[in-house]
């Protein structure tokens, strides 16, 4: 008869024979709660689906990373852009409204000269200047005339001369007629002046010692009276008569005359000054 089996030592009342294994079971699981914590992403951060199917498998996946720095900025971000953009656009029209003033203000005086040295515009070519009207000299007088039928004056060509010598007392004269209009023997009676050289004339002076009668001012390069040019009109007067020439009055000889005698009948003059200038 076989000896029965050695029984087990009986254990303290109160003590679990599976406090080893609780232990374990305890350490590893704080080791799987620091590990779990140590995967957690930043509460920021939403892993991906594909993350989080990985993690459930117990892989460990790196963390995403951060948004680049060149990322867009927020909506919020941008207000201070636009307004330095706004800044800067207000900046260049004031600069640009300023330039325009100043381009206004300089074309007024562009081409202008000041009194100290103006500007000029090379642009553009100034007028030349008029020239000086002045008291031209007088070569020689000569008697003219225009007469009708064959008829001439006697008395004209007697003391043609005393027109441009300077005395007023000593005059040129006509013959005496029957009327004002030479009794139809003559269509003008007067002095002819020689300039030396083309003039360009502005005024006749004519003094006479009596009023009335009508004279003419021709000009032209002829001794031909009738193939001078009309300058101007006016009717004598005791004392000096300012004829003014009209248009190009141009030429080397000057026709003072009368074509119409005062009531005396008679054509007096006592001097002549012709004032222009150079041709």
């Amino acid at each position: 008869r076989p000896a029965p089996a050695p029984k087990r030592p009986a254990t303290p009342s109160g003590t679990v024979t599976h406090q080893p294994h609780q232990q374990h079971q305890g350490q590893q699981g704080h080791q799987q709660h620091q590990v779990a914590a140590h995967r957690q992403p930043a509460p920021t951060q939403v892993p991906s689906p594909r993350t989080r199917s990985r993690r459930d498998t117990g892989t460990m996946q790196p963390a995403p990373t951060a948004p680049s720095s060149t990322a867009p900025d927020a909506p919020s971000g941008r207000r201070p852009a636009n307004r330095a953009l706004l800044g800067v656009a207000a900046a260049a029209l004031t600069v640009i409204v300023g330039l325009g003033a100043w381009a206004l203000s300089g074309d007024d005086s562009k081409g202008k000269t000041g009194g100290t040295g103006g500007v000029v515009d090379p642009g553009k070519t100034s007028a030349p200047p008029k020239p000086a009207v002045t008291k031209l000299p007088i070569q020689r007088a000569a008697p003219a005339e225009r007469p009708v039928g064959g008829h001439h004056d006697s008395a004209i060509g007697k003391n043609p001369g005393a027109v441009i010598d300077g005395k007023a007392a000593t005059t040129w004269e006509t013959q005496s007629y029957a009327d004002t209009s030479f009794g139809n023997f003559s269509k003008g009676l007067g002095v002819l002046l020689d300039m030396g050289k083309p003039v360009k004339v502005s005024t006749v002076k004519v003094a006479s010692p009596e009023s009335g009668g009508a004279l003419q001012v021709r000009v032209g390069n002829s001794q031909s009276p009738t193939e001078l040019s009309l300058a101007g009109r006016g009717t004598a007067s005791a004392g000096e008569t300012t004829i003014t020439a009209e248009g190009q009055a141009t030429g080397r000889y000057v026709l003072v005359w009368f074509v119409k005698l005062p009531s005396s009948l008679k054509g007096k003059i006592g001097e002549i000054a012709v004032y222009g200038s150079a041709n």
